[in-house]
């Protein structure tokens, strides 16, 4: 539940920088490229987030 949790919530921090950046946040001169992409990628890392929340499902019984 933990990785679901913060790694959703990276994902939205980051897409929110990504807005308040603007164009320098997709530049590749800044971090913020970096920081998405690796916040998006970790959503994938150990299953992605659907598979997640199935198994987080199966283990509460839902």
């Amino acid at each position: 539940m933990v990785k679901l949790a913060t790694t959703e919530l990276a994902k939205r921090t980051a897409l929110e920088g990504m807005q308040i950046m603007g164009g320098y946040g997709y530049a590749s001169e800044y971090p913020m490229e970096r920081y998405l992409r690796s916040a998006v990628v970790t959503t994938i890392f150990g299953g992605t987030s659907e598979i997640q929340k199935n198994i987080i499902a199966k283990t509460l019984g839902l």
